[in-house]
């Protein structure tokens, strides 16, 4: 009976050790390499860059890192952007790192999305009652 206690102690306790390892890991920041800018063109021939403006989606709970690059990736980098999307349509552009409709839907990312973007909840193609797209 020892040893049976034992054992589940001993997976619990690593369980847990990697779980908080896993978290460790993805709070770490991803260090960037910064690229060396070409010399300065003259100014008469300097066009202004277009200012992209992208919102923290990390800030939205169940997305992290990962995702957050995911959805960069496809064109997403606003919470408008993202609360105009439809989760059956987004779990399946999301392929590349497994993210469910179900999932979508439970953490409430469009919903969440809408009320960053001051987007009236009710406008949304999503209902949060059914979970169903209109």
């Amino acid at each position: 009976m020892r040893q049976i206690f034992r054992l589940i102690l001993v997976v619990l306790i690593g369980y847990y050790v990697i779980e908080w390892w896993l978290n460790q890991q993805q709070k770490q920041p991803v260090s960037e390499v910064k690229p060396v800018t070409p010399a300065a063109k003259p100014a008469a021939k300097s066009t202004p860059a277009p200012t992209a403006s992208k919102d923290p989606l990390v800030e939205l709970d169940g997305i992290g890192p990962a995702y957050e690059r995911a959805l960069n990736d496809l064109g997403i980098h606003t919470f408008a952007q993202l609360a105009a999307q439809n989760p059956d349509d987004l779990a399946m552009r999301l392929s590349s790192v497994r993210v469910t409709s179900a999932r979508i839907r439970r953490d409430r990312w469009i919903e969440q999305a809408a009320i960053r973007a001051n987007i009236s909840v009710t406008s949304l193609r999503w209902s949060a009652n059914d979970g169903n797209s209109a």
